[in-house]
């Protein structure tokens, strides 16, 4: 379990008050800030994100809203940079599929877009354990934050 840094501490206090509208800041808070974003740690290569979805029939209803969130989340992906995500999703009768990996906005928002829900069962069962491809997941409550407002996505087998 990794330990908070002073920066991250920093980060979970509220932030200081702005100056007013049309005021400069002053040579040390420029100081202050830009040692703070050098500070701020970096990761090496690329990510890479499996974005799983259920595309059965039950989920049509709010499919529309669903494609509209993802398209922005995948242009906020695309401004941080680094990260490749695959679409894999299922629907109808044990019909899965997945994407080609894209880093693109536009591709993902494209890609998704082109996914239709059919009827069928879902492959999500109340008591049966989560499964992804057939392999195991797990939602860890108590995985502790990286940040303030922040939000992790570990995975591996």
């Amino acid at each position: 379990m990794a330990q908070r840094t002073d920066l991250e501490s920093q980060r979970s206090k509220p932030p200081a008050r702005s100056p007013a509208p049309g005021s400069k800041s002053q040579p040390a808070e420029i100081a202050a800030f830009l040692a703070q974003a050098s500070a701020t740690a970096q990761v090496a290569g690329a990510g890479r994100l499996i974005f799983a979805l259920d595309a059965t029939m039950s989920r049509q209803p709010t499919w529309d809203l669903a494609c509209q969130l993802q398209a922005e989340m995948f242009r906020a992906a695309g401004r941080v940079g680094g990260l490749s995500v695959q679409l894999v999703y299922y629907r109808g009768n044990g019909e899965a599929k997945a994407s080609a990996w894209a880093a693109d906005a536009t591709a993902l928002a494209r890609s998704m877009a082109a996914i239709s829900c059919h009827g069928g069962l879902t492959q999500i069962a109340a008591g049966e354990p989560a499964r992804l491809m057939g392999y195991p997941v797990l939602i860890a409550e108590d995985m502790p934050d990286i940040a303030a407002g922040a939000f992790a996505i570990a995975f591996g087998d």
